[in-house]
């Protein structure tokens, strides 16, 4: 019976351990899907998207070595658990891009058909956005969900592990972050402008045109029936355009690409353990 008694201390420590493990494994997890738009607050609740994240972070914690938990004390629990944080927003970052180029497009498009000042709830976020905005992000959402977008995203998470372990230092951050944030604000705005320029290029014409038509017949207000005819317009194009969308970004959507997108990010560097 002592010796059981004197066991449960060790035993005790170990669990502490191996919890304060499991929570630093679920970070990366954790600010993906805290970023990613179809994982998030409005989508999958706070209750279950952490369960979610523990559930699929302790294989994570059930591989790492022994002697690692030993060490996860002090600065270094906080080093650790702040480079976790940082591969996570960069994962989540580099995952959400294509959503957000969606809801980027949309608002364009309604800043020009003049019903940005319509604000609607986006229920994957609990915030208001304009209508079209609003349906492009729950369209890229939905096809996320129904080809198969969680398989990769979880593959991009676990090869992580691979060019940078939970061990390992890795290469340096503040570079790496740096390059990835310009790099990828640069193509989110590059992406948007070229996804909205066919759409904002018909509804241009058609402002000309009542422009013109206004110009001949200046005793017609014609154009207060410019927003009715955009609108109009905007929704028989939307009709058209949201297959292509989905053809076109489907491998975006599906993250299909983002493991190797992620990988020469990191350089193919395999850190060296701390």
């Amino acid at each position: 019976m002592n010796d059981i008694f004197s066991v449960l201390p060790d035993l005790g420590n170990f669990l502490v351990g191996y919890v304060t493990l499991t929570g630093v494994c679920s970070l990366r997890l954790f600010m993906v899907m805290f970023i990613f738009p179809p994982t998030a607050d409005g989508l999958l609740q706070g209750v279950v998207r952490n369960a979610i994240v523990v559930l699929f972070s302790s294989y994570i914690a059930y591989g790492q070595p022994i002697a690692f938990i030993q060490t996860l004390r002090g600065i270094t629990l906080i080093e650790v658990g702040l480079r976790e944080a940082l591969i996570g927003v960069a994962l989540g970052y580099a995952a959400s891009i294509v959503f957000w180029v969606a809801e980027g497009a949309g608002t364009y498009i309604d800043d020009l058909t003049g019903y940005n000042n319509v604000q609607v709830m986006n229920p994957s976020r609990s915030e208001q956005a304009t209508p079209t905005a609003t349906l492009l992000m729950q369209i890229a959402s939905v096809a996320f969900w129904a080809l198969g977008g969680m398989t990769f995203l979880l593959g991009t998470l676990y090869e992580s592990y691979h060019w940078w372990p939970l061990t390992s230092s890795g290469p340096s951050m503040s570079n790496v972050l740096e390059s990835f944030v310009l790099q990828q604000t640069d193509s989110l705005m590059q992406t948007i402008a070229k996804l909205a320029a066919p759409m904002m290029f018909i509804l241009l014409l058609i402002d000309f045109g009542f422009g013109f038509a206004s110009k001949s017949a200046s005793k017609l207000d014609l154009m207060t029936l410019s927003q009715p005819v955009k609108g109009a317009v905007t929704v028989l194009m939307l009709a058209l355009f949201v297959g292509v969308f989905v053809d076109q970004v489907k491998e975006q959507i599906t993250l299909s690409g983002l493991t190797a997108e992620m990988r020469a990010l990191s350089g193919g560097h395999q850190g060296k353990p701390d």
